[in-house]
């Protein structure tokens, strides 16, 4: 039986959304919904939310049995999801947004959902976390953190007006900082076990 640990669900919630940085995910939104009624607009950002809930549950829960069929251990995934999360910290500073761009129009659970949102990064963090947490850990603090994106997205032609877009450029890249940070901590604790493994191994 998995034992619940809410300091844990509490600081995993945080590092998912900061991966998932719904922010950055703004002023791509507001391209989609922005020339629409708002009534539609919602409905729109709804579809986006119950994707990224659908996609969290997965890649929390089927994850580990991924890496089981494939043999990789969870150092060396540890590493290579921070080397992941490193790139996707890095380019976030360095455009201020996320990589993937859209058309207005297209539709929206694809680049809005995913990867906007639940991108690489958040894959292999949700993956990761399950390994060593335990899904129970992982899943609550994932549908946390869902609640706050969801909350983002929903209020996001408000939170344009209020505070501009350059302003949310600017948190995004502040949380590209956090994103990085977690990304070297995955990939030292993973060159650590691995260590560990080769001494235990001889």
């Amino acid at each position: 039986m998995q034992i619940i640990d809410p300091g844990t669900i509490g600081i995993l919630a945080l590092q998912i959304f900061a991966i998932m940085d719904p922010l950055a995910a703004v002023p791509t939104l507001l391209d989609v919904i922005s020339l629409l009624p708002e009534t539609e607009g919602r409905k729109l950002v709804d579809k986006a939310a119950l994707a990224i809930f659908i996609l969290l549950t997965i890649f929390t829960i089927a994850g580990g049995y991924i890496l089981m069929l494939f043999g990789i251990s969870i150092s060396s995934f540890k590493m290579a999801a921070g080397a992941i999360l490193m790139a996707t910290a890095i380019d976030t500073l360095i455009t201020g947004h996320k990589p993937e761009k859209i058309e207005v129009g297209t539709y929206i659970i694809v680049p809005i959902a995913t990867p906007l949102i639940v991108g690489p990064g958040t894959m292999t963090l949700l993956i990761t976390s399950a390994r060593v947490y335990g899904i129970l850990n992982t899943l609550t603090a994932a549908y946390i953190a869902f609640a706050f994106t969801y909350i983002v997205l929903r209020t996001a032609r408000g939170l344009a007006r209020v505070v501009g877009e350059t302003f949310i450029h600017g948190l995004g890249r502040f949380m590209s900082i956090i994103i990085a940070s977690f990304a070297i901590e995955m990939m030292t604790s993973g060159i650590s076990e691995y260590i560990e493994s080769l001494k235990t191994a001889k």
